[in-house]
């Protein structure tokens, strides 16, 4: 088991931990990063504070996912923030991991995962974009033309 920390990686340096096969594992450090992490982090300990004073946050609903990990439970009717979880979270602000198994260099393996975005985004509007009516036609040449016009028109857009 490797421990990463901040004081072993600056910023927009890339770590190389080894795994099983072919596997690395990439992992890099950015300023940036680490403050948005701690404004969002802050930012759903107030939203958590605020759902405890409300009442609305009971323990029917509380699970183990996203934030409330920070969550613990008095007895069985009470429910608190544990803040040294919290505070414990810090120690990954800025970081971020790349499961890799491909034969490009680390830099440009990150640069490929951080433009997947764009990739999934295209997927998406693909799929919402072309959706087009049904057609309804009996002969050949207008389904044919029906389906020109829709392209053209989608081009357009």
């Amino acid at each position: 088991m490797h421990q990463i920390s901040l004081h072993t990686i600056k910023d927009g340096q890339v770590k190389r931990i080894k795994k099983q096969g072919e596997n690395r594992l990439l992992i890099t450090y950015s300023k940036l990063r680490s403050s948005k992490d701690k404004h969002t982090r802050e930012r759903r300990l107030k939203r958590l504070e605020k759902r405890i004073k409300s009442g609305n946050l009971t323990k029917a609903n509380i699970n183990n996912r996203g934030y409330n990990k920070y969550l613990k439970l008095k007895g069985n009717l009470s429910v608190e923030i544990d803040y040294q979880k919290f505070e414990k979270d810090t120690q990954w602000d800025g970081l971020k991991g790349y499961l890799t198994n491909a034969k490009l260099k680390d830099k440009q393996s990150i640069e490929n995962y951080k433009n997947l975005w764009r990739i999934e985004k295209a997927f998406r509007m693909s799929k919402t974009d072309l959706r087009t009516r049904p057609i309804y036609h009996r002969l050949k040449h207008r389904s044919y033309l029906y389906l020109i016009y829709s392209l053209l028109y989608l081009q357009r857009t």
